[in-house]
């Protein structure tokens, strides 16, 4: 028998948890998340942005989308390339309602007529199952997020979670990547180095 991880076992009851959000909770509080990323210095200051298209109960990010694209920013979706990459392709559209999308593996929607690959990303915006008040994120379980981060040190690595995802600690390992700051409904929290 294999060891418990501690990881799946936060991973298995925070997706429980945020699954059982009505669609009405996930809505608004979506709202209020994208408001905030969209009124940031971060948000502001970036030009070239990378972002998930929400699937289940993941935070939506329709509004960052759309006014990124009204603000005539770079915008773009990430595409798994093989088992360890995971790319961003730039939104060729100019509205949220224009783009074409298509389910890739593991589910994740991705703009399919781009082949713009973005390559100086300021901003990235990274969802997750888990967080702590430290930065620190529990994925999927796949580690795209952890690997593209180590390739992107000068963008701004935002998580956006309900606070629901927030737990008291996350057990990370070398191969984990702390956030810069992560933006739920209620609160933000940013990452201190000290």
């Amino acid at each position: 028998m294999s060891p418990i991880n501690p990881k799946e076992i936060i991973r298995k009851n925070v997706l429980e948890i945020r699954n059982q959000l009505s669609d009405i909770d996930i809505i608004k509080f979506s709202k209020i998340i994208n408001k905030k990323i969209i009124t940031s210095k971060e948000f502001k200051n970036a030009n070239c942005i990378g972002i998930y298209y929400p699937i289940g109960s993941e935070v939506q990010t329709f509004d960052i989308i759309r006014e990124s694209l009204l603000m005539n920013k770079q915008i773009g979706l990430p595409r798994v390339i093989n088992s360890e990459i995971i790319k961003f392709y730039l939104i060729l559209e100019k509205s949220l309602g224009q783009i074409k999308l298509t389910k890739e593996k593991y589910g994740v929607m991705i703009n399919s007529d781009s082949n713009v690959d973005l390559e100086s990303i300021d901003l990235l915006l990274i969802p997750g199952v888990a967080f702590d008040k430290k930065c620190n994120r529990i994925g999927y379980g796949k580690g795209f997020y952890d690997k593209y981060i180590q390739t992107t040190n000068q963008a701004k690595k935002i998580g956006l979670a309900f606070q629901k995802q927030i737990v008291e600690q996350i057990p990370i390992n070398k191969h984990d990547k702390k956030l810069d700051l992560i933006v739920t409904e209620k609160n933000n929290y940013y990452y201190k180095t000290n």
